[in-house]
Parts: structure tokens; sequence; C-alpha cells
């Protein structure tokens, strides 16, 4: 179609050239019989007079032309740039661009005059809560958000040490959490309430400061940062549970305050930590006294050669394009015991960690260390444990087999007295882990000296569900 009006155009321009360089020439010739009598000279001078007046016209008309085609391409190049077909917008695209501008102080004031304007709050853990509200300045905000696991377990115990099997379908963790900012973009606030197995009550509740990556402050309580495992949300673990060692040797929860960031772009991580120490017991919350007059105190280092490390999910659900890999060490002075604080000992605690994610393999081992002296000078009590599990994504983001083997000593003088984990599980996941069921079977060993191993077999499946 473009080129045919081309045609036209040209064709045109062709015709109005010719019928006014005709004019020209007639306006030319009668001028020259109006002065054939005035010219002066010979015919020579005549002649060149007369060839003079028609380079002239012949030069207009070479001018007119160049300024028609100039016209014309521009008119080319102006109908090429209407005629070029734009990428069509996607949804996406616009509903991107929707929620920038809702997200604007402009937006809301002029639609919520001033109102508070929802949007997305994230725990500290990087969770994406469900619901959040957020004034107009950003200075305060509430997110709320909520955890469901669901668990059928069947155990067959072992017969030998009078212990039947059993079943049991149970609500395994039930989390409500609110949290958010107040008074300032840096002061953030957090709290969760737990109705595991329809025992309700207080997870988490905090405050924490975050004046920059390389320097924050977290104040109440709130888990102790000593091993990665226990730090994981129990929301994003690779198996439905930690290790045996990890269960015997972590710090569990307590009231404390908390040094912590990440310099160097997130190549390091540090913690510098102390705690009450005096354990989670629902009975003792709040009221158990520091009765030995010693607190607990917890120094934690990381180290991420290739960048920042993802410590909060155990899987690679992200499919890590680039090799990541953390190693860590963590000690703790006065440590507890499964959440009990030991009265009267003195005691050490330390972990060493190496963790690695590429391209749906995840893979993460911890070792622990212990030793209790205690003051009124009986034995020296040391114990270790140590676990390693890998998981891998058969299927990218969706369908994840796992594994872990984990050895738990808790008295290094007592000979057969060793603990063995063997789990293998699968898990699939319908919207990452906010939806997701997990499936698994472990082995359980139990030296018992002379006698028999204790053995015993678990099969779990569980369905998760986060909003």
């Amino acid at each position: 179609m473009r080129s045919t009006w081309c045609k036209y155009i040209l064709s045109f321009a062709t015709i109005f050239c010719g019928v006014y360089a005709d004019g020209m020439l007639r306006d030319v010739f009668a001028q020259e019989a109006e002065q054939t009598g005035e010219v002066s000279g010979s015919e020579r001078d005549y002649l060149q007079w007369q060839l003079k007046q028609m380079e002239e016209v012949f030069q207009k008309q070479q001018e007119q032309i160049q300024k028609q085609q100039e016209q014309i391409q521009a008119l080319k190049s102006r109908m090429e740039v209407l005629t070029v077909e734009k990428p069509p917008v996607t949804k996406e695209e616009i509903k991107h661009e929707i929620e920038d501008y809702l997200s604007t102080d402009d937006a809301r004031k002029k639609m919520a005059l001033g109102m508070p304007a929802i949007t997305t709050i994230y725990t500290p853990d990087e969770e994406k809560l469900s619901l959040g509200f957020k004034s107009a300045d950003d200075n305060y905000s509430l997110g709320i958000g909520f955890r469901m696991q669901f668990r059928y377990t069947f155990k067959d115990n072992d017969e030998d040490y009078g212990k039947s099997d059993t079943q049991n379908m149970d609500v395994r963790r039930a989390r409500l959490c609110f949290g958010g900012n107040i008074y300032s973009k840096m002061t953030h606030y957090y709290i969760e309430l737990d109705g595991d197995s329809f025992d309700v009550g207080v997870r988490d509740f905090y405050v924490y400061w975050t004046p920059m990556p390389e320097l924050n402050a977290k104040l109440g309580y709130f888990k102790v940062p000593f091993n990665q495992q226990r730090m994981t949300t129990s929301g994003k673990l690779l198996l439905q549970d930690r290790a045996i060692a990890s269960e015997q040797f972590d710090q569990d929860r307590d009231y404390g305050f908390d040094i912590y960031g990440k310099p160097f772009d997130g190549h390091m991580e540090y913690h510098a930590a102390m705690f009450q120490g005096a354990g989670e017991d629902d009975e003792d919350r709040g009221t158990e006294d520091n009765l030995d007059n010693e607190l607990m105190y917890v120094f934690n280092v990381r180290y991420n050669p290739l960048g920042k490390y993802d410590t909060v999910d155990e899987s690679d659900l992200k499919f890590t394009e680039k090799f990541k890999a953390s190693v860590a060490a963590s000690v703790v002075v006065n440590p507890k015991t499964r959440d009990d604080k030991l009265v009267d000992s003195d005691g050490i605690l330390g972990v060493v960690e190496l963790s690695m994610k590429y391209r749906g393999i995840s893979w993460h081992n911890e070792f622990f260390a212990r030793s209790d002296d205690p003051e009124s000078g009986g034995e020296t009590v040391d114990s270790n444990g140590f676990f390693s599990q890998a998981g891998y994504f058969v299927i990218p983001k969706k369908l994840e087999v796992a594994a872990r083997y984990s050895m738990l000593d808790t008295d290094e003088d007592i000979n057969d007295d060793i603990a063995r984990e063997y789990t293998g599980g699968i898990n699939y996941y319908f919207r990452g882990h906010r939806s997701k069921i997990q499936t698994d079977v472990g082995h359980f060993v139990t030296e018992e000296g002379d006698d028999e191993d204790k053995n015993e077999n678990r099969i779990r499946m569980q369905y998760q569900i986060i909003f």
C-alpha cells in the first residue's frame, strides 16, 4: 500500500514539473518576441543571452525537483515510523505499573486520603506475609501471616522394648504471626503465636533495629543464633523435622540481646549475643530466675566466599544458577541441654558447618562438640554429634528427593550409647513452600550396650500451607 501511494505522488510531481516548465518556456519565448527589437548586438550575443535564460530556468527546475524529492523521502520516513508495529503490552507489565503507582505517597493521598495502604510486609526470615498495611510515610506497618502443618505419623516401635506400633494425625505446627515497623523504617517488631498440637502459647516476641546491613540489633525472646538448621524456619526444612543431633545440641529460644550484620556485601555474617539461658519451658517462661547468676553467651561467624548465601531455606527451591557455598562456626558459653539450664556447671558448646547449593542441589553439614564441667568437682562430660543431608530437584522447583544421616553420642566415656538416624524423603511443591507435601521414611538405631540395639522405624506425610 505504501509503495502504491509513493508511485502516485511521484507521477503527480512529474506532471506538475512538466506543466510548470512548459509554462516557463512559453513565457521566455514570448519575452523574446517582445524584446527582439530591443536586443542590440550581433546574433551571437543574442544566442548567448537566450542560452543563459534557459540555463536559469533549468536550474530552477532542478532545485524544485530536489525539494520535491526531499519532501517525498520525508513522507516515506514518516509513514515507516507510523507503520512499525509496537510489541503488545502484557498483563504483568500493566500490573507492575499499577502496583508501582499505587505504592506512591501521591496515589495513597488521592485515593485513600492518607489512610494506610495495603502492601507487602516480610518477616525477619524474608517470608512474605499474606496481608500488610502501611502508612503513607512508611513509618508504620503491620503484616499478618499464618502457617499450618497437618501431619500423619506411623511409628514401628521396637517390640523387644515393650513398645507397640502407633499412628497419629496431628496439627504439628499452627503459627499466627504479626510483624512490621514502627516510628521509623529502621525500627521493626515481630510476634508469633503458636497452637502446635493445640497447645496455645507465644513463640516469639522481639523488636529489632536495622540502620545498615553491617550493623543491626535485636532485643526480646527469639531463636538463639547458634546452628543454621535451628535458625531455619520449620516451614523451609529439607525434611519435616530437624536431625537428632541438631535437636540435642541446638539452643532453641531464649530472652536475650543480639548484635548482628552482613558486612562486605554479604560475604560475611556474624552474631554476638547474650541470653538468660533459662530455656523455653512454658511453665518457666517469664518466671524462671537466673539461679546460678550466669548468662549464656553466643558468638557466630559465617563466610560466604561466592557471595550471599540463602541460609533461610534448606532446599535450593530458587534453583541457584551460580554455585554457592558457605562455612560457619559458632560457640556457646554456658549452653543449655534440650532447652534446660544446667545449674552449677561450666559448659562450652561449638558447631562447624558447611553448606552448598547449585541448580537444584543442596548439601548441608553440621558437626557439634560439647564439654560440661560440674562446679562440684565431678567428672567432665564430653559429647558430640553431626548430621549430613542433601536434596535434589528431579523436576526443578516441583519434585525433590532428600536424604539425611545423623549420629549422636551424648557421653564419650560411655561405650555403646550412640544413636543413629537414617531418613529419606520426597517433597512436592505446589506453590513453593507456601503449599507443599512432604513424605519421609526414617530408621533409628540406639545402641544399648550389651543388650540388642533398639530399632525403630517411622513413616510420615505432611501438608503445609502458608498464607
